[in-house]
């Protein structure tokens, strides 16, 4: 979405309006909100060290330098083939990715302050952090020079741009027909040598190793939330999180899924396919749960034991997402929601992942037992289909 459509005085201009003016109204109900997520007395460090985090992996988006696109018709036909137009045209981009994240990371700051009534020093310490992250985000991702041509966008080679566009496109449509399949990454080339289902899902975990640090930093979130927010169960923050964090390493089975040749060189049932990407998604729940852990441990607290029920089942929402059947539009009725008129099956086959980690984060608040119990019957559903 771009300002021009923003503010352009359509649907998406009163959509706007609506979600700003409720993100401010949050502000002048700080004592509601408070005793909805139990929070009592000051975090002053706590939350300088969420704000960190969270600045930490907004900031790093940058460096994806997802501004970097231009249409292939009008790097062909028209004026913006000019290099000069277009980086002028690209920096603007620029600088609305960097403000839209400062402007994020400044409500975030501020609403955490809030709800916590940290002291002056802190809010200095916010300011710094989130100011002073985008100071050295800008250089790092754009390169210094004037304002209105920064030097990575007058650089940028049109294969550099077309790619953008076309990662761009997939985006969009993904988004536009309820596919988030189409939105798992690609692995960059490994140095393994694939000769069965096994060095196939290493090579596809390797090649998405960048994902990593994201991960990490989401680990962090997680740690940090639990004290930051009493009210709202520990498994419900593991499955949410965890379930972002893993679902970047399943795009192997996706990627698989989409592959019937492949599918068929490899000549295993859908069965045994599925039950490798578990076990290497396991192994990654499992070293995202140790960062978890340690970062509960610094904090001063302890992982509850149902978190690793949970991580079992979250690996196992992430196969059940990647190894989804191809989206099927033939049967297009809708129901009311609230937002509007919705396609019934179309919303459920959006869901096929993402309801396991509903269920695991549900029996997990409520009962230790119920969530092994979810954990085996989670295995054994996203094996089977």
């Amino acid at each position: 979405m771009t300002l021009r459509t923003l503010f352009g005085g359509g649907t998406s201009t009163l959509v706007s309006l609506f979600v700003v003016s409720w993100l401010i109204s949050v502000f002048y109900r700080l004592d509601d909100w408070r005793e909805v997520f139990h929070v009592h007395g000051t975090a002053d460090v706590l939350v300088t060290a969420m704000v960190a985090v969270v600045a930490a992996g907004t900031w790093a988006s940058m460096l994806h330098r997802r501004f970097l696109w231009a249409d292939p018709a009008e790097l062909m036909w028209r004026d913006f083939t000019r290099s000069r137009d277009r980086a002028v045209v690209i920096s603007g981009r620029v600088w609305t990715h960097w403000v839209i994240r400062l402007v994020a990371l400044a409500y975030v700051a501020a609403l955490l302050g809030a709800l916590w009534s940290v002291p002056t020093s802190t809010w200095q310490a916010l300011t710094a952090v989130v100011v002073g992250g985008g100071m050295l985000a800008l250089p790092a991702a754009a390169g210094i020079g004037v304002p209105w041509r920064l030097p990575v966008t007058a650089a940028a080679r049109r294969d550099r741009l077309v790619d953008g566009w076309r990662e761009r496109v997939v985006r969009t449509v993904s988004v536009t027909f309820l596919d988030p399949g189409m939105l798992m990454p690609a692995a960059k080339p490994v140095a393994v040598r694939v000769r069965s289902v096994r060095s196939l899902v290493i090579a596809g975990i390797r090649g998405r190793a960048r994902f990593a640090p994201v991960a990490v930093l989401l680990a962090a979130v997680a740690g940090l939330a639990g004290p930051l927010l009493p009210a709202v169960p520990t498994p419900v923050i593991v499955a949410a999180l965890g379930y972002a964090a893993l679902v970047p390493f399943g795009g192997g089975a996706g990627w698989l899924w989409r592959s019937p040749g492949l599918r068929r060189w490899l000549d295993e049932p859908d069965s045994v396919l599925r039950a490798w990407h578990l076990a290497a998604l396991v192994v990654v729940a499992a070293a995202w749960g140790a960062v978890l852990s340690g970062v509960v441990g610094v904090v001063g607290g302890a992982v509850p034991t149902t978190t690793w029920p949970v991580l079992v089942v979250v690996a196992a929402a992430v196969v059940r997402t990647a190894t989804r059947p191809p989206v099927d539009y033939s049967t297009p009725g809708v129901t009311d929601t609230p937002f509007g008129q919705a396609p019934v099956h179309l919303g459920a086959q959006l869901l096929r992942g993402p309801d396991l980690v509903l269920v695991a984060a549900v029996t997990a608040a409520m009962s230790t037992g119920a969530a092994f119990v979810v954990a085996v019957l989670g295995v054994v559903w996203a094996i089977v289909r």
